[in-house]
């Protein structure tokens, strides 16, 4: 994760072979994305300047110019996304696995011939491995996970590479449409779970009171969210880093199907952005500091979410299972979560505690599903919005997947614009 210091202030989006910034068109007269709004923008706003046909520039790119201008990271990120092991990778290009561990670590460059092998392998547009295009490779110290169970490296590495894209298209975005700036506090090493939680409240002006909805409140103040439906990773219910300056949250549609879990999970990512630091724990250690800094996290999410100043007076003097249902629906989070406060605020005991999860486990009316599309403030919308204001200035959602040699439905993927909603079959 990118050092803390680094999440406010105007961010340097230069990378590995990547245009720095002011070469495509970056300028002032980008339109300001106003969020949850239905203001619309006007689509005679200025172009960008000396941007041609896409279509023309693809065409004009032959095997053997890609093949110099090859980008090891790009190969990485879709063998990763596709699900292929270097093994699996080589059988279908007809080469040897070292081979393919030579062109991702830029040991050697793949021939003309095998970039376009690679293309159909990996089910990409050859011109996606060249250079030129912004991209930031990550590691596993760049990023933090909240996952259910032990997570495999293949988990592991399908959410870096997803964190790396959500951030090339913010990024190409970002040459039409002026994102809100990341407003986020700075937060002193050595700073508490729950005195950071209340600074973020006072940065965000939110001192008092439940946010009436969370995740817009993060987007409003730079933090890019994403809830989507990425099938491809198993065991991981979201994840976040912070990319050349712009935190990213990453929520899974499957693990975070309840808009408080959401909530939750957003909350929850958004302390390791700011508490933990990028340090690469020693192995020996590894084990415990994930598990101290998931208990961070998560009393970082509770003080932000349910201030314990407020809860001490609102919660009920004694296990009320149907009195903390009502006081969720006011606060936006679990019925599980109030109980847990009460524990933590010494309000019952752990054994009292310990109960009511038991009941409630057993109690349905008390455990009903609250989708998130069903909650249009916890449902993210910078992105798509940004993508909806390009598109009125004259840059469709088809010609920036063209611009980042993705396919478009790739962009629908990233912004869970799927709709969530069972269908309804008719009979006649």
């Amino acid at each position: 994760m990118a050092d803390r210091n680094r999440l406010g202030g105007r961010r340097n989006g230069t990378g590995p072979g990547q245009d720095k910034p002011g070469q495509s068109g970056l300028g002032a007269d980008r339109p300001q994305l106003t969020l949850f709004t239905d203001q619309s923008v006007q689509s005679d706003t200025a172009r960008e300047a000396g941007s041609g046909s896409l279509d023309q520039k693809r065409a004009g790119v032959a095997l053997g110019a890609l093949s110099s201008a090859f980008l090891p990271a790009r190969l990485t990120q879709a063998r990763v996304l596709a699900g292929l092991t270097k093994r699996d990778l080589a059988d279908r290009v007809g080469v040897s696995a070292q081979a393919v561990g030579q062109w991702e670590s830029n040991v050697a460059t793949p021939r003309p011939e095998n970039v376009a092998d690679l293309a159909r392998s990996l089910h990409v547009d050859a011109a996606f491995f060249a250079a030129g295009r912004p991209h930031k490779r990550l590691d596993t110290a760049d990023a933090h996970f909240r996952s259910l169970r032990s997570m495999r490296a293949s988990d592991r590495a399908r959410s870096l590479a997803t964190v790396e894209q959500v951030w090339e298209l913010t990024c190409a975005l970002e040459h039409y449409v002026h994102l809100p700036e990341p407003n986020l506090p700075v937060v002193p090493a050595g700073t508490s779970p729950r005195e950071a939680a209340r600074m973020v409240r006072v940065h965000w002006g939110q001192q008092h009171g439940p946010f009436r909805h969370f995740v817009a409140t993060a987007e409003v103040n730079g933090v890019v969210v994403v809830h989507a439906d990425l099938d491809y990773i198993e065991r991981v219910d979201a994840f976040s880093a912070v990319v050349a300056g712009r935190p990213i949250v990453v929520t899974t549609q499957r693990r975070s199907q309840n808009v408080f879990d959401h909530r939750f999970s957003s909350a929850h990512e958004l302390a390791h952005l700011l508490l933990h630091s990028d340090d690469d724990p020693d192995q020996s250690t590894e084990t415990t500091l994930v598990h101290t800094r998931e208990k961070e996290a998560d009393a970082f999410a509770a003080e932000l979410l349910t201030p314990a100043a407020e809860m001490r007076s609102l919660l009920p003097e004694r296990m009320d299972l149907a009195a903390l249902d009502r006081l969720s629906r006011d606060w936006g989070v679990e019925v599980a979560s109030l109980v847990r406060r009460m524990s933590e605020l010494r309000v019952v005991s752990d054994a009292t505690m310990r109960r009511a999860y038991i009941k409630l486990a057993s109690t349905k009316e008390l455990r009903r599903p609250d989708p998130v599309h069903a909650y249009a403030g916890e449902r993210p919308q910078m992105l798509i919005e940004a993508v909806r204001v390009a598109g009125s200035l004259g840059h469709s959602r088809v010609a920036l997947a063209q611009q980042l040699r993705w396919p478009a439905r790739r962009i629908d993927e990233l912004l869970g614009q799927g709709d969530p909603r069972p269908k309804l079959l008719l009979t006649q």
